[in-house]
C-alpha cells in the first residue's frame, strides 16, 4: 500500500511539474498578441546590421542602417563594410526614393515595397510577417525566439525565411532567407536595435538624404571607369546582337528566344521619376521595375553607374541578368 501511495505521489509531482513547465512557455497564439501589442506601440527605432549575400559561392557584405518613424516613414542606407554609405531607400509623405548621395541622384516612384518584401530591412515589416501568418509556430533557444515561415519574395531560389528575436523584449537578432535545401542566401544580422528615438524633422527628407550631415559616416561615390558591362547570366540561346559605346551611353542587345537589350550611362544628378514603379533588391542594390503589359524595365544605380534593361522576359530572369552584371562588377 506505501508503494502504491508513493507511486501516486510521484506522477502528481511529476504531472504537476510538466504543468509548470509548460505555463513556463507562452502558446504560438500568446507570443504573436505580444507582438501585435509591440506592432501597436511602436512609435519609431533605428537600427544597424551587416546583411551577408550569398552570390556564385561568395559572400558580399553590407552595412544597414534603418530609421523608422511611424507610421510609414522610413530610410534604409545601405554601404560597404566600411560603412561607407552608396544608397538609400526613403519614404516620406511624398514618395518613396532611392537616392544616391554620392552623385546626389534622386530616383523618386511610387509602390508598396514594405509592405511585400520589407521585412528583412524593416522590424515592423517583420512584426506583420510573423502577425499575419496562418500559423506561426516557435521555438526558443539561448534566449532567442525563431519562427521559421514561407518566404515572399520574388528571388524563386528563396523558400523559407527564418526570423530571430531577443526573448522577452522581442528585439531583432537576425533574420535569414533559406533555399529549398535550408542553405542560406541572405542573412541579416543586427548590431543594434533602439525604440522611441527621436528624429529630427527633417530626417526623411531627400535633400537630408543627398548631404548625410547628420551622419558621421563618410561618402563614397564608388565610381568604376566607364566601360561596357556584359551580364555572365543570360538565357539559353541568347546572343549578342550588337554592342554600342559612345558618348558616355554604352548599349548591349541580346537576341534569340528571350531577347533584351541592357544600357550603362554616367548618371547625372537630376532626379528622376519612375512614377508607378515596384521596388526590388538585387544583391542587396536596391532597383525599380516598371511594366507595362508583358514589356519590362528595371532600373538600378550601381558603382557610380546607371543601369536599365529592357525586355519581354519574366520577372526572375530578367533579375538573374541584373544580378549577374552585379556580381561582375564586384569581381573586378
Amino acid at each position: 500500500m506505501l508503494l502504491r501511495r508513493n507511486w501516486i505521489a510521484f506522477v502528481l509531482t511529476l504531472g504537476l511539474g510538466m504543468t509548470l513547465v509548460g505555463c513556463g512557455q507562452p502558446s504560438a497564439t500568446q507570443v504573436v498578441r505580444q507582438l501585435q501589442s509591440l506592432q501597436s506601440n511602436l512609435t519609431s527605432y533605428k537600427s544597424t546590421a551587416m546583411m551577408t549575400v550569398q552570390v556564385q559561392g561568395t559572400a558580399e557584405r553590407y552595412f544597414v542602417e534603418t530609421w523608422y518613424r511611424a507610421p510609414d516613414q522610413y530610410r534604409i542606407a545601405l554601404g560597404n563594410e566600411n560603412r561607407d554609405i552608396s544608397q538609400i531607400i526613403l519614404r516620406n509623405n511624398q514618395g518613396i526614393y532611392i537616392v544616391s548621395p554620392g552623385i546626389k541622384k534622386i530616383i523618386r516612384f511610387q509602390g508598396d515595397w514594405a509592405e511585400r518584401q520589407g521585412q528583412l530591412y524593416l522590424y515592423n515589416a517583420l512584426l506583420s510577417r510573423i502577425v499575419a501568418a496562418s500559423e506561426p509556430s516557435y521555438t526558443t533557444r539561448d534566449k532567442v525566439v525563431t519562427f521559421e515561415l514561407g518566404a515572399e519574395s520574388i528571388n524563386p531560389s528563396v523558400e523559407t525565411q527564418r526570423i530571430e528575436l531577443a526573448q522577452g523584449t522581442y528585439a531583432p537578432v537576425q533574420v535569414t532567407l533559406l533555399d529549398k535545401k535550408k542553405q542560406p542566401l541572405i542573412t541579416m544580422t543586427y548590431l543594434s536595435f533602439d525604440r522611441n528615438v527621436n528624429f529630427p524633422a527633417n530626417a526623411f527628407s531627400t535633400d537630408q538624404a543627398t548631404t548625410l550631415e547628420p551622419i558621421e559616416l563618410p561618402v563614397s561615390a564608388q565610381t568604376q571607369e566607364f566601360h561596357v558591362i556584359e551580364p555572365t547570366w543570360v538565357p539559353q540561346s541568347d546572343t549578342v546582337a550588337d554592342e554600342t559605346d559612345a558618348g558616355g551611353i554604352a548599349m548591349v542587345r541580346y537576341d534569340g528566344p528571350h531577347p533584351f537589350t541592357l544600357v550603362e550611362t554616367r548618371p547625372t544628378s537630376a532626379g528622376q521619376d519612375l512614377g508607378s514603379g515596384q521596388l526590388l533588391t538585387i544583391e542587396g542594390i536596391p532597383a525599380v521595375l516598371l511594366s507595362q503589359g508583358n514589356v519590362h524595365q528595371l532600373y538600378w544605380l550601381y558603382g557610380g553607374l546607371s543601369f536599365a534593361l529592357t525586355s519581354r522576359m519574366s520577372i526572375e530572369d530578367i533579375v538573374q541578368v541584373a544580378s549577374s552584371t552585379i556580381t561582375d562588377m564586384g569581381k573586378s
